[in-house]
């Protein structure tokens, strides 16, 4: 029975060993995050935010990315 489920385990292994191989690779895609030019204030409603992008500025999405201010 020791046999066995050591024999289990080895090819467990050695499946998840070559699956890790298999995984296509992901390219992570860079953000273009500029601060709005007609958005000023808090953005305190993430809806309007991105509608105002879209609308006033040409951009294809927009979101609220409150960045703290450096000291």
């Amino acid at each position: 029975m020791a046999k066995f489920a050591s024999i289990i385990t080895l090819l467990f292994a050695a499946l998840v060993f070559f699956a890790a191989f298999e995984v296509p690779t992901m390219v992570e895609a860079k953000l273009c995050e500029r601060p709005s030019g007609t958005w000023s204030g808090v953005c305190g409603n993430n809806d309007k935010c991105k509608s105002q992008c879209i609308r006033l500025e040409g951009a294809r999405h927009g979101s609220c990315n409150y960045v703290f201010p450096a000291h």
